[in-house]
């Protein structure tokens, strides 16, 4: 017969029951992060959760009070992966390299949860410090090595800009096995069905494969890179 706990403490459930990892506000949240980054987070309802997890919608509820609580969690915990910075001034091309390969696979592992902010409105109480630390810690870098304020602050923005649109773009359809536009500009039937185009480039371009992925990635680190040498160049106190 099981022993009766001591005053004030709880039986905590099991890790797993049946196999199954037992239900919890966190492994609700991680399954939506998961969803969302391949669906997007407007397409994931809380019977799509609850298909997904193996339980009826009626015991999601038993863990969390609504679906906008499930978003928040999912973004906060999606957050808290996000890499911070450790740049030194003192290499500094080699470091935002890599930093740069850090933010792409970051964003690589979840890409459509890069358009939350179009899709839903987060709480604001559920944001990590380290949304503000990086942020900070990356401008603080810039200005370090000679941009002013201004100019750091358009590298930022810039970088971001490239970056979604790369995961987004290039990287979400590569690794969806998707290797039409993989490997050419266009799909082959959209120049099929228009045969009489004039379309040289295009349809020489089709007989050529495209750079890999990475290949493609690493020449836009290097446009990054230029962009920060040129405006630290410029920089009245450069």
């Amino acid at each position: 017969m099981p022993q009766p706990l001591p005053p004030g403490r709880r039986r905590r459930s099991p890790v797993t029951r049946g196999g199954r990892a037992t239900l919890t506000a966190d492994s609700i949240a991680a399954t939506m992060l998961e969803l969302a980054g391949r669906r997007g987070f407007g397409s994931v309802t809380m019977h799509d959760l609850a298909a997904e997890l193996g339980v009826t919608v009626r015991a999601l509820y038993r863990h969390v009070q609504d679906r906008e609580e499930v978003v928040d969690r999912a973004v906060e915990l999606w957050l808290s992966h996000w890499p911070v910075p450790r740049l030194d001034p003192g290499d500094w091309r080699a470091g935002l390299r890599n930093y740069c390969r850090e933010l792409r696979d970051t964003a690589r592992r979840h890409p459509r949860a890069l358009l939350v902010s179009l899709d839903e409105r987060v709480g604001e109480a559920r944001i990590p410090a380290q949304r503000l630390t990086a942020p900070e810690l990356f401008l603080e870098f810039l200005v370090a090595i000679g941009l002013d304020l201004r100019d750091a602050l358009f590298v930022h923005s810039d970088l971001l800009v490239r970056l979604y649109g790369f995961a987004l773009f290039i990287d979400y359809r590569a690794d969806a096995e998707d290797p039409e536009h993989r490997r050419h500009l266009v799909p082959q039937a959209w120049l099929d069905s228009h045969p009489g185009l004039d379309l040289p480039l295009l349809r020489r371009a089709q007989r050529e494969a495209l750079p890999d992925t990475d290949e493609l990635f690493e020449r836009l680190v290097d446009d990054v890179i230029h962009t920060v040498a040129r405006l630290a160049r410029e920089s009245p106190d450069s």
